[in-house]
């Protein structure tokens, strides 16, 4: 979609210059990954976290503009190796909207919420499958209207939101802690020579 005279206009309306001769991706996808991508993202938090406000309390933390937000509360920042795992840990439902960016893996934000105890709603990534089983360890999304009917079934199911929220703990815990990762990582670099 993006042809080389969009790419050009593109370009000279952000005032961008070429990427270096090694980059990996050529300017096309750097355009779509770094501004649409981040863009579109944007604009489906917004249109989610309005939409979510519609039915339920929705606290958001954020320095960020939040003009655009309605009925949404608005908390401001929060420090992320003190405030942001209690606020984890006591909200009711974590959000993560992966960016769209965000091709393949997992984003650091499930870690930090399951590692906080905190229940977790994602949207759908492969690699999710691979370490966790939604409705066990956490939950998915795929689209906003499943969003919506999954906050509601675990707003009105405290138990089982709480016994999945424990269940990624523990995996957490058991399987992915940074002493862990660390070894892992030894041993790959040990192992390549």
């Amino acid at each position: 979609v993006l042809t080389p005279e969009i790419i050009k206009q593109f370009k000279e309306v952000v005032s961008w210059e070429a990427s270096p001769e090694d980059y990996e991706i050529d300017d096309a996808m750097f355009i779509a990954d770094e501004y649409l991508g981040v863009k579109v993202s944007e604009m489906e938090r917004i249109e989610m976290l309005n939409l979510l406000a519609q039915h339920f309390n929705v606290h958001f933390y954020t320095q960020s503009d939040t003009s655009c937000l309605k009925d949404v509360i608005v908390c401001g920042s929060a420090e992320s190796r003190i405030e942001m795992p209690k606020i984890f840990h006591c909200s009711k439902i974590n959000l993560n909207p992966t960016a769209k960016s965000i091709k393949t893996g997992i984003s650091q934000r499930i870690w930090d919420i399951m590692g906080s105890g905190g229940f977790v709603m994602s949207n759908y990534q492969t690699e999710l499958l691979e370490y966790f089983k939604p409705g066990v360890d956490m939950e998915c999304y795929g689209s906003m209207e499943e969003l919506l009917n999954k906050c509601a079934y675990y707003l009105e199911h405290e138990e089982e939101r709480r016994e999945i929220a424990r269940n990624g703990y523990e995996k957490i815990k058991k399987y992915h802690t940074y002493e862990i990762r660390i070894k892992e990582m030894l041993e790959i670099v040990m192992n390549s020579f």
